[in-house]
């Protein structure tokens, strides 16, 4: 569909700026959010800008790198976080996952790391800026990150818990510093409900003092890695020293070991991979190459219940046009019916997770169809387009689900209203 090709990015960039807002220009490279009625999604790559693993002297061994924090895969905040009647202690449990997001994008963990006794802060396990990798080579803090605060200014959080409570830096919005923090490090302002950091335990949020879902003890849902290599050792002695980015997509680590200096040069490769050369004092080098999974597709959603996000695209003889499938009312969304009978209809549908195999297929409403289009949508970096082919069979369907399916890797579902 040579025309549909041609209109890809006309409707498409109106809709995604109101839908991918983002909050504070020092952040517009690193996360990106959206909203529906009952949460804010908070979309990055997992990387701040500033230079990481410095100062680190328990290292296993793990390198930070780029993550997709993205569609599916997104920081979830509520909206309107609700006091739980039971809150959760981060002295006693949540040592898996993240319990709070920076606005810059990069999770925030318990202090406590997943042995559920080690303050990763004494154990010299973090950087300069409060952070580490984790298995699967994802950077996160563990502590708060206040330099944060220079950035967006004291009035406004550094981050927020998963819960949806936000999380401030060392004083309130005013300047003032708290002094009836409780054991969460949070505290009521004018009626609301915040969180604070502090310069000793529990750093950050010490816990959710709001509802939360927590499944083998992490809060759920919430963003997963998935680590292209196997998990490294403890190097015993080494001291991280240095971090630079050579290039685009290029990264290297020096540490020092037993007065030794050593680098880690890795980068991402143009087909997705990751290649990683150690060089030795001498100057001596080997290197391997490491293959991410592939993600499966996801498109995204404007609500909780799944409909989708995107346009209509109608096409009669040369005509074209384009027409909207969600109404908005203020923060919420719903679905406006779409007609199949009068012409070609295609679905104009956003995502991510594309992968470099962009050959698939379509389901809409229970049949298999034709996927019209799928890449990238300029100029909105890692957002997948999708067009699909509405068969005309469907007319009076109602509301049906829709999913592709990209190298044999299926999406999630989302859904319209057909009329």
């Amino acid at each position: 569909m040579k025309l549909i090709y041609a209109v890809r990015t006309m409707a498409a960039v109106g809709i995604l700026t109101a839908l991918l807002t983002q909050r504070g220009a020092a952040f517009t490279q690193l996360a990106r959010w959206h909203s529906d009625e009952k949460y804010h999604y908070l979309e990055s790559n997992g990387l701040p800008t500033h230079k990481m693993m410095v100062g680190i002297t328990a290292w296993q061994q793990q390198f930070p790198l780029p993550q997709d924090f993205t569609g599916g895969n997104a920081f979830r905040i509520p909206r309107n976080p609700v006091m739980a009647a039971n809150p959760i202690s981060a002295k006693s449990a949540l040592f898996s996952g993240a319990i709070a997001v920076a606005v810059n994008g990069v999770p925030i963990f318990n202090p406590i790391k997943n042995d559920g006794v080690t303050d990763t802060l004494l154990a010299g396990e973090l950087d300069e800026f409060g952070g580490h990798c984790g298995r699967a080579d994802d950077y996160h803090y563990h502590i708060a990150p206040l330099h944060l605060v220079d950035t967006v200014g004291v009035a406004n959080p550094i981050g927020y818990a998963l819960d949806g409570f936000a999380l401030y830096g060392l004083t309130d919005p005013d300047g003032t510093t708290p002094k009836d923090l409780d054991s969460f490090n949070g505290h009521t302002v004018n009626g609301v409900y915040h969180y604070h950091a502090t310069k000793t335990y529990p750093y950050v949020n010490g816990g959710l003092r709001g509802v939360v879902q927590v499944v083998n003890d992490a809060i759920t849902p919430q963003p997963q890695t998935f680590p292209i290599r196997p998990a490294g050792d403890p190097l015993r002695g080494a001291k991280i020293v240095g971090f630079t980015w050579p290039g685009p997509n290029k990264y290297s680590l020096e540490y020092e070991l037993t007065g030794r200096r050593y680098f880690v040069n890795y980068q991402m490769n143009a087909d997705g991979s990751y290649t990683f050369t150690n060089v030795d004092p001498g100057g001596a080098s080997t290197s391997q190459t490491y293959q991410r999974p592939a993600a499966n597709p996801a498109l995204y959603t404007v609500n909780s219940t799944g409909l989708a996000t995107g346009y209509v695209t109608r096409v009669n003889g040369s005509q074209q046009t384009t027409e909207q499938f969600v109404q908005r009312t203020g923060n919420a969304a719903s679905a406006l019916p779409i007609d199949v009978a009068n012409g070609q209809v295609y679905l104009i549908l956003y995502g991510s997770n594309l992968g470099a195999n962009a050959n698939g297929t379509a389901t809409v409403g229970g049949v298999s169809t034709q996927l019209a289009y799928a890449g990238p949508l300029t100029p909105f970096n890692g957002v997948a387009q999708y067009n699909i082919l509405v068969p005309p069979s469907l007319v009076g369907a109602g509301k049906v689900d829709v999913s592709v399916t990209i190298a044999n890797r299926a999406s999630n579902t989302v859904n319209v209203t057909i009329r």
